[in-house]
């Protein structure tokens, strides 16, 4: 086989594996809102990474391009986004996604609880998807981040800044984006305390 059969042989997995955990979370999340009459999530963003990206990840570690090295040091080929309403709701979903009979999860990092230095929130969960060719059983791992409306705003404008800044970025910098981080703590903490009133009286 060529390498480039390899490659796309790999990719095809991967692919395959991204459209296994979108209807497995439709389903879930769906049965959810059906249950509870709840609409926690605000919307879901899925993505492939590029070979390119790939490549770029295993060249910074320092490692061979080979398929073994790709499901040992590259564990968000499969990406998934969560973005919900409240914070409750995001540890809802992480519940929602631990009770799955067909995701196992490998490893979860609380990044609400215990935030990156830089200010970054987020729930990460590194999940395996189960992939049925022929008469076998093969696990491909994906990563699921799951955050609030304030986090997702956050991340995505301070991702946006990062790429334009220089690689040693100025310590104010930091600072502010830091504080800033802070605020939409403040404001998640703040819409949580509203939505816990209105949730008390509708369940009255």
């Amino acid at each position: 086989m060529t390498e480039e059969k390899n490659w796309e042989n790999i990719l095809l997995r991967y692919k395959f594996a991204k459209t296994m955990l979108e209807k497995e979370l439709e389903i879930i999340i769906g049965d959810y809102e059906h249950r509870t009459s709840s609409h926690p999530v605000e919307h879901i963003k899925s993505r492939l990474k590029s070979k390119e990206s790939i490549l770029k990840k295993l060249e910074k570690k320092k490692v061979k391009t080979t398929p073994e090295n790709i499901k040992k040091y590259v564990h968000d080929v499969v990406g998934i986004r969560i973005v919900c309403s409240f914070l409750s709701d995001v540890y809802d979903m992480v519940n929602i996604i631990k009770s799955s009979k067909n995701l196992k999860v490998l490893e979860e990092n609380d990044y609400i609880k215990n935030p990156k230095s830089s200010g970054y929130s987020s729930y990460h969960l590194n999940i395996l998807i189960p992939l049925y060719l022929e008469e076998n059983i093969e696990y491909i791992e994906g990563e699921i981040q799951i955050r609030t409306l304030a986090m997702d705003f956050w991340a995505s404008l301070e991702h946006k800044l990062q790429y334009k800044l220089p690689e040693n970025i100025p310590v104010y910098l930091r600072r502010e984006l830091y504080s800033c981080s802070e605020e939409v703590k403040s404001l998640d903490t703040k819409m949580q305390h509203l939505y816990d009133i209105v949730k008390k009286y509708t369940d009255n």
